[in-house]
């Protein structure tokens, strides 16, 4: 059962990784990818273990992604 509060949060979090990690890839920063896709990846995990659905997009994403 997920707390309201935690789940809000942790979607929050798996919102900005997914807009830093967007806005590495534009800019090119492959450094900034790898932190970011291990940031997502960490975040999505947790929220697996947790029972915290996400939406589709999250849960269906690839967080390696194209380089």
């Amino acid at each position: 059962m997920e707390s309201s509060q935690f789940a809000g949060d942790l979607r929050r979090r798996v919102r900005e990784a997914r807009q830093a990690l967007g806005e590495a890839r534009a800019e090119g920063d492959f450094y900034a990818v790898d932190i970011r896709t291990g940031e997502l990846d960490s975040l999505l995990r947790l929220a697996m273990e947790n029972g915290v659905l996400l939406a589709d997009e999250y849960e269906n994403a690839d967080p390696a992604g194209e380089r």
